[in-house]
Parts: structure tokens; C-alpha cells; sequence
């Protein structure tokens, strides 16, 4: 069954090999059988196409699985062709994202097989099976199946057959799954003419819950047919539903050649508005009205982006308590709030155009203005503190220098200087008195002898003058310089008179 059992019932048509249903026939192959240079260990499912075998090498223990053709296909050589073709389209386009295929041959009974890496992990229709994946999850798988897709198409290859059951999640210790696109074997089975081929009577090849209007008619399809089943595997994968569930496959093709796409919000809100009207669009019934794959991607990552931003945003607001600023939807994803500037409206029809249109301008978000840290603030305070300190470490150190200065310097004398003053003019001109002459005690003394008169000296005697000092200034003396006055001394002829 090509959808989860919620979804209704879906048929699938054709598989190229890849769908696998465990069933076992007799054309099956006994364990150990030798395939080439690898040993066959069980069967993993059959498919449209053939039948697929887990194997190993028994040398290097390298593990593969095998793809053999079924007989009636190996019987016409157009088929073996194309299935030929398909393994050289692999690797052709050559994309991490697509199975490798590195061995191809024929078993003695004529079937042909080729040999290509054995994935561990579950396929994207286990996944979704099991729980509905949140919306961020949804578009980091779609981004990689579309950029996978564009690759695909470069090479002029067309899937026809896009599927959760032909998307691979490898498991990876330590990260995320990785995403492989499986089972180009329809797409190989397009004939020149670019009409769908039938492998079987009656059966069309493709998967009525996500074949595009145009397949399903049998009209000429190109890679925009890969674009509406892309659309169809992202309606699934954000709802858990199909897009036009049904409980047979005639029904759910008129669906898709009919009705409207439902909205992806009725069955799950939490899907983001921008998310919901771009898988409306990839899913168009006109060719023309569908975006490409480049616009396609675009409008994926820009939304991404936009999640992640979010989820960033959110996480801050639980910190500083602060609430976002868009409705949580149920998934946990913040739904796009005023600031986002959305895409151009995927529903506007690419009038006239049979090419893909090209790509345009992805979705622009802008944010709030965020809070000022106070980084700065703390930076200009230890600034200032620090300058404070070396500015006080300066001061203390002059202060050190200028008094240890200070007393090594000389100690100018304490006794001031006194200027001396100017002698009046009766001491300059009033003679000295000069005193008697000593008498010897051994002489005798003469009674009678009239008194000695006092003589006074000659006026034409000089008088000795003391230097007349130079008038004080006023004048600030930082460091005096020690200086002795000498007075001169005074001439006497009294022997009696004290000495200086």
C-alpha cells in the first residue's frame, strides 16, 4: 500500500523494484547463492520490476543489495535497455542523495541484476507511519528530495514515481538521517516521446495518491509532474493524511484530475500559511501554474530559515521572560507573525509558460530590534576605574619624590639675618672717650700733682665708620643661601677694652 492506513486505501501500480512486499515466488534466489562476487543472504521484497536481495561480499564483508529483473522483462530488450539505462542514469547524475549502483550482470537463467549500496535505516513511509513529523523536520527531508530532484532533472531524468516509500532515511550515529532518493526505474522507462509506457496490461505506471493530472491522463509529462508529486509527499508529511484519500484508485485519480487541493491547515493548524500555500501551488492542475523546483527550494529554506529563527526567538523569550511574537502552532513551530514579508502568491498562474518558471525572490524577514547589551557599559567602568588607580598611583609617587627631595636638600641655617641699621649721628661724631694711662703700683703716686686733663683727639683724627649696609629688600628667597656677617672691628687704644 503506497499511504498510512489513516489516508484510505491506495494501489500502487508499479514500484520499479523498489517497493518492495516481501512476498516470495519461485523465481526467487536460495540463500548463498553466488550473484556476481557477492553471496546472496535473504530476499528483501518484490516489486513491478523485479525483486530485490540483501547480499555480501564474502571476501571484504561488504554488504549490497541486489536488483534482479523479473523474467518477462528480461526477455524484451527494450525493457533490459532501459533498465540498463537506469543504472547508468544514477550514475550519471551522480548526487549523495541517490542509491549508488556499482555492479551490473546476468544469472545463468537469463535474468538480468544489478548490484547498488545497501541502506540502513527505514524508509520515509515507516517514518511517517509511526508519528507525524513536525514541520520543521518535514522541510529539511523536502529540501533535500527537491534539491535531489533538480539534479535528477539537469540530466534530463524524471522520476515519475516520487513516493515516502522511495525516500530512504539512513541511519547516522550521532546526526541526522540521511535523505536517499530510490527507484529511478520508471523514470528510465520514458520513452522518447515523453508519454507515460505501461509495463503491464491495463496498469499505468506510477502511484494513483501522488500521480499529477497529466500522468495520470497518459499526456505527454515532463519534470513538472515530479513538482505536483513532491507537493502531494508534503501535504502527507505535514498532515498524515493524503491529499485525495480514497478507498480505490479510480476514484482518487478523478480526484486529482477534479477537485481542489484541500488545505493543509484543516487537517493540521500548526502548518505555517506560507508552507500551506505553496504546496497548494506545487500541486496546481495546470502545468504552467506550477513553481519550479528552484522556486520550490527557495520558499523551503526561506521558511526554515524562518523556524529557526523562531525557535531561537522562543527560546530567549522562556529566559528573559518575554513572550514571542507569533501563535505557537501544534507542532511547537512559531506560525510566521506581521514581521515576516511573505512570498509572492504561489497560486498566481505562470501565464504562457510551458517552461519552469524561473526562479523568484524568496521570502525576506526582518526582526525586532534586539536588546542593547550592556557589554559596553561594563567596559567604559573598568576604564574608568583602572584610570583612577593609575591616577592615584602618580600622585602618591610624586609626593614620594618631592619629599625624599626634601631632605637631602641642605638645611639653610636658623639664625636669621639680621640687617644692620644705620648709626645715628652722634655716635659718629661724638669722639671715643680715651682713658688714663695705667698706673704701676710699685711708682709713687704724687699727691700734689695736678689732675691729668683729658685731651681730646686731634679733629683732624679720621673716625673709623662701620659700612653702611645696603638698603633690605623685600625680595623671596627659596632656598638661602648661608652667609656670615662679619662685623668689623672697633679700633681702641684702651688696652682695657674687650676683645670681639
Amino acid at each position: 500500500m503506497g499511504g498510512p492506513k489513516p489516508s484510505g486505501t491506495e494501489e500502487t501500480i508499479s514500484t520499479g523494484g523498489t517497493g518492495l512486499s516481501g512476498s516470495t515466488t519461485s523465481q526467487g534466489l536460495a540463500p548463498g547463492t553466488m550473484v556476481g562476487e557477492y553471496q546472496i543472504d535473504k530476499q528483501l521484497g518484490e516489486g513491478g520490476m523485479g525483486r530485490v536481495f540483501s547480499a555480501i561480499h564474502p571476501v571484504i564483508a561488504k554488504r549490497a543489495a541486489i536488483k534482479v529483473l523479473h523474467p518477462e522483462f528480461s526477455a524484451n530488450a527494450e525493457m533490459v535497455q532501459r533498465f540498463i539505462q537506469e543504472a547508468r542514469s544514477v550514475n550519471q547524475i551522480g548526487h549523495p542523495n541517490i542509491v549508488d549502483i556499482f555492479a551490473f550482470g546476468a544469472l545463468p537463467d537469463g535474468r538480468f541484476y544489478f548490484v547498488m549500496e545497501c541502506l540502513r535505516g527505514q524508509s520515509l513511509r515507516d517514518c511517517i507511519t509511526k508519528r507525524r513529523l513536525a514541520p520543521m523536520e518535514a522541510l529539511a527531508i523536502l529540501e533535500t528530495v527537491t534539491s535531489t530532484l533538480e539534479a535528477a532533472h539537469e540530466k534530463g531524468i524524471v522520476h515519475r514515481d516520487l513516493k515516502p516509500d522511495n525516500v530512504f532515511l539512513v541511519e547516522v550515529k550521532g546526526n541526522l538521517p540521511q535523505v536517499k532518493l530510490l527507484d529511478f526505474g520508471i523514470a528510465k522507462l520514458l520513452g522518447d516521446d515523453g508519454r507515460v509506457q505501461r509495463t503491464r496490461t491495463g496498469n499505468l505506471m506510477g502511484t494513483p495518491g501522488y500521480m499529477s493530472p497529466e500522468q495520470a491522463r497518459g499526456q505527454d509529462v515532463d519534470h513538472r509532474t515530479d513538482v505536483y508529486a513532491l507537493g502531494a509527499v508534503a501535504y502527507e508529511l505535514l498532515t498524515g493524511w493524503l491529499p485525495f484519500p480514497a478507498d480505490n484508485a479510480a476514484d482518487m485519480i478523478a480526484k486529482h484530475l477534479f477537485a481542489p487541493v484541500p488545505s493543509a491547515r484543516l487537517k493540521n493548524p500548526g502548518v505555517p500559511a506560507e508552507l500551506d500555500q505553496l504546496v497548494m501551488a506545487m500541486m496546481a492542475k495546470d502545468v504552467a501554474h506550477r513553481p519550479s523546483l528552484a522556486v520550490v527550494g527557495d520558499h523551503i529554506r526561506a521558511l526554515r530559515a524562518h523556524g529557526a529563527f523562531a525557535a531561537m526567538h522562543a527560546a530567549n523569550a522562556d529566559r528573559s521572560g518575554v513572550q514571542p511574537t507569533g501563535p505557537v502552532g501544534a507542532a511547537g513551530m512559531l506560525t510566521p507573525s506581521p514581521q515576516i514579508t511573505p512570498a509572492p502568491a504561489m497560486t498566481t498562474p505562470y501565464a504562457g509558460q510551458t517552461a519552469p518558471p524561473t526562479r523568484g525572490p524568496a521570502p525576506t524577514m526582518t526582526s525586532a530590534a534586539p536588546r542593547r547589551s550592556r557589554a559596553p557599559l561594563f567596559v567604559m567602568l573598568a576604564v574608568l576605574v583602572v584610570g583612577g588607580i593609575v591616577a592615584v598611583a602618580v600622585v602618591v609617587n610624586n609626593k614620594s619624590a618631592s619629599a625624599t627631595e626634601t631632605t637631602a636638600a641642605p638645611t639653610p641655617p636658623t639664625e636669621a639675618v639680621t640687617p644692620p641699621t644705620t648709626p645715628s649721628p652722634a655716635a659718629v661724631t661724638t669722639p671715643p672717650v680715651v682713658a688714663a694711662p695705667a698706673i704701676d703700683a710699685g711708682a709713687p703716686v704724687a699727691t700734689d700733682a695736678p689732675p691729668v686733663p683729658i685731651v681730646p683727639p686731634p679733629a683732624t683724627e679720621p673716625i673709623v665708620k662701620r659700612p653702611t649696609p645696603k638698603k633690605p629688600t623685600t625680595t623671596t628667597v627659596k632656598k638661602p643661601t648661608p652667609t656670615t656677617v662679619k662685623k668689623p672691628p672697633v679700633k681702641t687704644d684702651d688696652p682695657d677694652a674687650p676683645m670681639d
